[in-house]
């Protein structure tokens, strides 16, 4: 069985047996968008290990997110990342061990922590942030800026 992408690149990572035998245009395009992704997150992964950026997977997202959300409360975190509150909380008290992020409680609801990163978390967010973008930029260079522009489009829509 063949399991490269048609231009040739990389065979289907071993979790997806028969990736590349779907049948309709939508199954090859989430094989696709699959093979794309497992690709760019092994990458990404090792780009930041370079970079001095440590962490796990699920910390450096919860960092992201909180980057682009400051002052999110953990019931957010739980939400948007579908996770349940016990794994949020050991994130949050994970990011708070390293220094990246503070809690700080909510002037209308005293029970509720809002979330905020440090100086420390800002410029951990920094280095990800510049590794990710040039990672995009070479991932996405084969594509001219309308087409990056349409497929930023499509995913936003398949996003809701």
């Amino acid at each position: 069985m063949n399991t490269s992408s048609p231009a040739g690149d990389a065979p289907a990572p071993a979790c997806c047996p028969g990736a590349a035998d779907s049948a309709t245009p939508a199954g090859q395009a989430l094989d696709q968008l699959n093979r794309l992704m497992f690709r760019f997150r092994g990458q990404l992964h090792r780009l930041m290990a370079e970079a001095g950026v440590e962490g796990n997977p699920s910390e450096l997202k919860a960092l992201l997110h909180i980057a682009h959300r400051p002052g999110c409360a953990a019931a957010e975190l739980v939400r948007d990342s579908g996770r349940d509150k016990a794994q949020v909380a050991r994130l949050v008290q994970a990011l708070e061990d390293r220094g990246w992020l503070r809690r700080a409680p909510d002037a209308q609801d005293r029970r509720v922590q809002r979330l905020h990163l440090t100086p420390e978390g800002e410029a951990v967010h920094a280095r990800m942030r510049a590794v990710r973008d040039a990672e995009a930029r070479q991932l996405l260079g084969r594509l001219t800026a309308p087409e990056q522009t349409q497929l930023a489009a499509l995913l936003a829509k398949l996003q809701g």
